[in-house]
């Protein structure tokens, strides 16, 4: 029992939090952050209790609507700010709990909110990283696909053909120039997946001729494969952003169309990129089934590419938001602050 009691003495002197045991209204017993607290701070513990007393009190006789689930609560929460002589003021959360009424023996804990942000920011972190890493392996398995079943296969094609013309009498000239034939439009046809499958990974227009070049290439390839109506309305040449902030536009366009064709069904979609007084913007506007963004896992349930798109957009300071209802579409729009960016005027309907 001994070893037991040091274990908990030595977890409550650890304990990250301030706490404070009080019986009859005296402190009985405090941990070492609660020591160093009061005496950084010069607090007055019983200052503390009465207003943690005065916090439970209205919570107790509260007679409103939610009473049934406030006598349920086992502690009363107040935000609490202490402002030092020299230094930025210390914001806490004191959480009071009565631990055995009768007795009249109370807990004070005071949590450092910027502590509980940092904890927060770092579980965050975390869980965008797991994000990132999925989002990384979902497209080298996409990558990896293509090339299996169009590239390999074609090239195998190939490969037979030759074997093919290897076997084929010198003198029937006719049956060679067939295989012949066939092995070229083969290779052909491999080589147009090939260039298909690099301006999917990175398109070269991107780096010549900047992010409004790009985003029209794309929707040209798309409309002409799939049927689907796309316009481009640049109402900026945005040639002066980062290289680093085009290549977020140009990702989260790329995502934002193969969504609304694969999963919204759109007949159309719209791509408009216009500056503001102190920010790009850029919209993807489609007519597809849309969803209800509450009921999504992440942003839109489909696709983790996007909320990949959002945490890259946040850490270069821009905005990114989805708008969608049910049978009336999706609205994808980024906003990235800048000053200057380039007044040329092109409107183009691809």
């Amino acid at each position: 029992m001994l070893e037991i009691a040091n274990w908990i003495q030595t977890y409550f002197n650890q304990s990250p939090d301030a706490i404070f045991l009080f019986k009859n209204d005296d402190l009985l017993v405090s941990n070492q952050p609660a020591q160093r607290l009061v005496s950084v701070l010069n607090l007055d513990t019983n200052y503390l209790l009465q207003l943690g007393k005065n916090a439970w009190s209205q919570l107790s006789n509260d007679d409103c609507a939610s009473c049934l689930i406030k006598k349920r609560l086992k502690g009363a929460t107040i935000p609490l700010t202490f402002h030092q002589s020299a230094g930025h003021p210390l914001h806490f959360s004191m959480i009071y709990r009565p631990l055995d009424e009768k007795e009249s023996v109370y807990a004070l804990t005071l949590e450092n909110r910027e502590q509980q942000q940092r904890l927060s920011q770092v579980e965050e972190q975390r869980l965008l990283n797991k994000y990132v890493a999925e989002a990384h392996e979902k497209e080298r398995q996409k990558i990896s696909q293509d090339l299996h079943d169009s590239v390999a296969q074609g090239i195998y094609a190939a490969i037979m053909g030759i074997q093919r013309l290897a076997s084929v009498p010198n003198d029937n000239r006719q049956q060679v120039q067939n295989i012949s034939t066939a092995i070229e439009k083969q290779l052909y046809a491999t080589l147009k997946e090939i260039k298909g499958l690099a301006l999917d990974i990175r398109p070269s227009v991107l780096d010549n001729f900047g992010l409004v070049a790009a985003i029209k290439g794309l929707a040209q390839r798309l409309q002409a494969s799939t049927g689907i109506t796309i316009n481009v309305i640049a109402l900026t040449a945005a040639d002066k952003l980062a290289t680093s902030i085009q290549n977020v536009l140009y990702r989260i366009t790329q995502e934002a169309i193969n969504n609304a064709i694969k999963h919204a069904h759109s007949t159309e979609i719209n791509i408009i990129i216009t500056n503001h007084n102190n920010y790009l913007q850029l919209e993807v506007l489609d007519n597809g089934h849309g969803f209800d963004v509450h009921q999504q896992n992440g942003f839109n349930g489909h696709s983790l590419g996007l909320m990949n798109m959002n945490e890259r957009v946040k850490a270069y300071n821009g905005a990114f938001t989805i708008k969608s209802k049910i049978n009336k579409g999706t609205a994808v729009t980024v906003k990235f602050p800048y000053n200057n960016i380039g007044k040329d005027m092109v409107k183009e309907n691809v």
